[in-house]
């Protein structure tokens, strides 16, 4: 009797604590997904203006595109996970006048990285994380018009953001994000999916 007691004491607690164990593994896993969003170009003026040589030439602060993005990640542990991001913050326009003529300015930027993300629960669904990593980036520049010049730059620069997700069941979720290049000054907003393995 005393025997039978102590087994199913030892089974019960073998199973409380496989019961503990496995709780945070269902966080954790391998993850990919997409994003799609609005990108900000928080210098373009001020640059296309330096690039046509015509301080005041463009009547704005800054312009938008349409972004996108793809990831892969490493979720190891229920707080922290791994990243590798695709960015594609699209190409931004802007039309000015140099010397009474029309000039136009695009830009577009692409980017490519590694991400640390800590994440903390709001919920047993909900999520909000926050993002630490370097980009390599590529940023090409144009004018076109009155003025025609061209830039192309890469650089690594640090990668920022923060976030939130939404966990649909063990498989799919829902993530928002706002995230920035630091050193070109380039934004992303976006709202996207992501299925875990």
């Amino acid at each position: 009797m005393r025997t039978t007691r102590g087994l199913v004491l030892a089974l019960a607690s073998g199973a409380t604590l496989l019961a503990a164990s496995a709780a945070p593994a269902q966080d954790t896993g391998l993850y990919i997904g997409a994003a799609a969003g609005q990108s900000s170009y928080r210098d373009m003026c001020h640059d296309a203006e330096v690039m046509a040589g015509s301080p005041g030439a463009f009547d704005c602060l800054h312009k938008e595109a349409t972004g996108a993005k793809a990831f892969a990640g490493w979720r190891f542990h229920r707080n922290l996970a791994v990243e590798f991001s695709y960015i594609d913050f699209g190409q931004a326009r802007a039309s000015g006048t140099v010397g009474g003529a029309e000039v136009t300015a695009t830009t577009s930027a692409e980017a490519a990285g590694l991400s640390a993300l800590g994440f903390l629960p709001l919920g047993e669904q909900l999520w909000v994380f926050g993002r630490l990593g370097l980009l390599g980036s590529r940023v090409s520049s144009r004018t076109e018009g009155a003025v025609s010049t061209q830039d192309n730059h890469t650089e690594t620069e640090l990668h920022v953001g923060i976030g939130a997700l939404f966990q649909l069941g063990r498989d799919w979720g829902i993530r928002a994000e706002y995230e920035r290049m630091n050193e070109t000054r380039i934004d992303l907003i976006s709202l996207g999916a992501q299925y875990r393995f």
